[in-house]
């Protein structure tokens, strides 16, 4: 059994569907899964994710991102072919989802994975579970069960497998200590403004860091709002040891450990495994209401705080937990069972490894041939830049005739008045 999943790379990537993957792959194959990776690069040549799965010893196969939606299908289709693959996961790569739609039909299993209840993934629940039939997946895996419940009527009407399998996350040796003095904020995950606020949650920590001289925050992670982040500390006028932006780091939970409480104030969340790891540390969570998995892991008052705005309540919720430690304590060594029990690497693996089993007593027979002309459904706009349609060449040769035309006679324009 020979299971593909394909994924993004980048200098600097930080991000829960990474970790996922790397956390994934190796004990499915040491339970005897061959698995394999096909790499969406994207700055021209492999970066810290391609580094980590050559240290795991996990095969992969890269190529440079391929802005053009066709054309990226078309190098989808063809790592396919020379890999082999029984099991074809797109994960969140979206021509690979179009190239699952030619090859389901050859015999190979197409698992998706909804990993945020986002318009991303909504428009693959819109094209791959209810759209064409042939591109319809084989199986869905989502990450959290609100997703799952949001999803299962349309996998049912077509005939589609549904599954939750939540993020697994490592035990940490070391946990985190009681505060001692100053209690420390951390915020994990990518620098950026969509679904994750970033700048919201700088002015929130500065804020708290100014009224508060007993607290201290981090923000950990990359992405494209890092210069934002940085000027908002700058301007906020907190002194910067006090509050600081730390940036990628390789260990997480060296960071962690020396924190108290884990701020996460998105929009929109699937299952993030970065609340999982914080509360796998004994870092207390504190996290903004929304309708996704975050209620799957937080139970209020028991293992973490659930506010309803990035300033009053918040600010409330962290002054509650610094002044009582006995309260601290108590959410802490929950939130640590929590993770344990429900939410550990070696259930998500054994999770997986059940799915990709299941699949054995189907396989295919024939090699898989992908030399097609690859033809797309319309456009979905929940894609938004993650699919670029060029035009067919008949179409925009005709445009530049059009164009060529209107300008020639602007150009002749004055010569005809003149004769």
């Amino acid at each position: 059994m020979k299971a593909v999943f394909v994924t993004y790379d980048s200098p600097n990537d930080v991000g829960g569907v990474s970790s996922w993957l790397q956390r994934l792959l190796p004990p499915l194959r040491d339970a005897g899964i061959e698995v394999e990776v096909h790499v969406m690069v994207f700055g021209g040549s492999p970066g810290v994710n391609c580094a980590r799965f050559k240290k795991q010893g996990i095969p992969f196969r890269w190529q440079p991102w391929e802005e053009n939606t066709r054309k990226a299908v078309r190098n989808c289709l063809k790592l396919i072919e020379e890999s082999q693959p029984d099991v074809y996961v797109p994960n969140c790569i979206l021509p690979a989802y179009y190239a699952a739609g030619y090859v389901r039909s050859q015999g190979l299993h197409t698992v998706g994975v909804l990993h945020s209840d986002d318009p991303f993934y909504w428009g693959l629940v819109d094209e791959f579970v209810n759209g064409l039939p042939a591109f319809r997946l084989s199986t869905v895996v989502t990450i959290s069960k609100f997703l799952q419940e949001a999803v299962r009527p349309s996998a049912a009407s077509n005939g589609i497998n549904l599954h939750c399998i939540g993020p697994g996350v490592p035990w940490p040796e070391h946990r985190t200590e009681s505060p001692n003095g100053i209690f420390r904020l951390v915020y994990t995950g990518r620098l950026v403004e969509e679904q994750k606020r970033i700048s919201e949650v700088a002015h929130a920590l500065c804020a708290i860091v100014n009224k508060n001289p007993n607290t201290e925050a981090w923000i950990v992670g990359e992405g494209s709002a890092r210069a934002t982040v940085e000027q908002i500390i700058q301007m906020s006028g907190v002194d910067p040891k006090r509050c600081k932006l730390l940036g990628r780091v390789e260990s997480v939970y060296a960071v962690l450990r020396d924190c108290h409480a884990f701020v996460l104030l998105s929009d929109y969340e699937g299952l993030p495994s970065s609340l999982l790891e914080a509360m796998a540390a004994g870092v207390v969570p504190i996290c903004l209401d929304m309708r996704s998995g975050i209620r799957e892991a937080i139970q209020p008052g028991f293992n973490g705080l659930i506010v309803k705005d990035r300033k009053n309540d918040f600010f409330g919720a962290v002054q509650t937990l610094q002044g009582d430690a006995a309260l601290w304590s108590k959410l802490s060594a929950n939130a640590r069972e929590t993770v344990k029990r429900q939410f550990s690497e070696a259930t998500c693996a054994g999770s997986w490894l059940e799915l990709l089993r299941s699949f054995e007593k189907s396989q295919r027979i024939s090699p898989v041939r992908t030399r097609v002309s690859v033809r797309l459904p319309p456009r979905n706009p929940k894609f938004g830049h993650y699919d670029q349609r060029a035009l067919p060449f008949s179409k925009s040769t005709s445009r530049l005739r059009i164009a060529l035309g209107y300008y020639r006679r602007k150009m002749l324009k004055p010569f005809r008045r003149a004769a």
